[in-house]
């Protein structure tokens, strides 16, 4: 039930189709919903579709919604029937106050802490990056335990006043891409993921070190952790991007989750093994499929198991899993957050374009 932003962006982007099937409507879904604080734009649209790709043919030229982030708790959202078809309606809600000016939030494409988290900061550096970035040389008193408040030293000059983010280097992810056919070389990189551990704000440099004040830390810092600017935080900006489909050669592999989790759930934040320089932008959305099962054996002898013996095998179609949004592209993986998964899956399932 995330859909909506995505549905509603897609008519910024695409044209609808002449000949185009009518959209499917859920046989429950409600003649009028009034939106509530804390609904996302994905949230709202499972009520109506039972496939919100379709969300485009419903859209026509009704004007009341022409940028989804301009939604706001207390509107109405309606299905109206014109010449047989169905079509979005919004009335606005307004609400006046004698004695103070009432000022309400957007709703937003998804839970601000999903988006503010992996769009805002860096969480994948490459390997060739990291010999560059400063880091954490440790504390003249050795100390184990840092508070806030502490003082610690960094190997490069810095400079004064200016603001870091203390990370850790967690899993590698590595893409080794066989020579494709009109280029003999073949692309081999390898990026690590980044664990927040604290920020800190430089004090004083000596042209070589510098000494770091600790500002707010999740756990102990430690020696040789990475150092990266620490960048503002612009919620209405980190917010804003439209879900918009990838073209159709374009298809990534799901390389693991940013945590190192075995399984895969909703709103899991993973890793694919391609990036900008193949055409991944942030917004893009995939449909996340699993290979289905092989049936081995003849007919009649069917089954599921793995056989020693050599016997015709049949390959399954394949089971759409989730759907993941891009949420910050590298030059050669990206970050994505998982949307619409009913069941755990692990590492391994492939990206495409949504059949729309």
């Amino acid at each position: 039930m995330r859909q909506w932003s995505l549905i509603i962006s897609f008519i910024l982007f695409m044209p609808l189709v002449v000949a185009a099937p009518q959209p499917q409507l859920k046989n429950s879904y409600p003649d009028v919903y009034v939106v509530k604080k804390g609904d996302t734009l994905w949230d709202i649209s499972a009520l109506f579709l039972s496939n919100p790709w379709s969300w485009p043919q419903l859209w026509q030229k009704n004007s009341a919604i022409k940028n989804p982030h301009l939604i706001y708790p207390g509107d109405r959202l309606q299905l109206i029937w014109v010449n047989g078809k169905p079509q979005l309606s919004l009335n606005k809600f307004i609400k006046l106050s004698p004695q103070m000016r009432v000022v309400r939030q957007p709703i937003t494409s998804l839970p601000g802490y999903v988006m503010v988290a992996y769009v805002a900061q860096d969480k994948l550096i490459s390997a060739e990056a990291i010999p560059a970035q400063p880091q954490v040389l440790g504390t003249s008193e050795e100390r184990g335990y840092i508070a806030v408040g502490d003082v610690l030293w960094a190997d490069q000059s810095l400079a004064l006043s200016s603001q870091w983010r203390v990370y850790r280097l967690e899993q590698d992810f590595v893409r080794q891409d066989n020579p494709s056919k009109t280029e003999n070389t073949a692309i081999t990189a390898k990026i690590s993921t980044l664990k927040e551990i604290a920020d800190v704000t430089v004090i004083a440099s000596d042209g070589v070190t510098s000494q770091l004040q600790v500002d707010r830390f999740q756990q102990e810092i430690m020696p040789n952790d990475i150092l990266l600017p620490l960048l503002g935080r612009d919620i209405n900006a980190d917010l804003s991007f439209f879900p918009i489909t990838p073209p159709l050669s374009l298809s990534a592999t799901v390389l693991g989750q940013i945590s190192g989790y075995s399984y895969i759930s909703n709103y899991d934040v993973i890793v694919l093994d391609r990036g900008h320089l193949d055409g991944m932008v942030a917004g893009q959305v995939f449909e996340l499929f699993k290979p289905g099962a092989q049936v081995q054996g003849n007919k009649g002898q069917y089954h599921y198991q793995a056989s020693t013996l050599l016997t015709d095998s049949t390959q399954l179609g394949s089971v759409v899993m989730a759907q993941a949004m891009i949420l910050r592209p590298y030059e050669y993986f990206s970050l994505a957050v998982v949307l619409n998964n009913q069941h755990p899956f692990k590492p391994g399932v492939v990206a495409q374009a949504p059949r729309l």
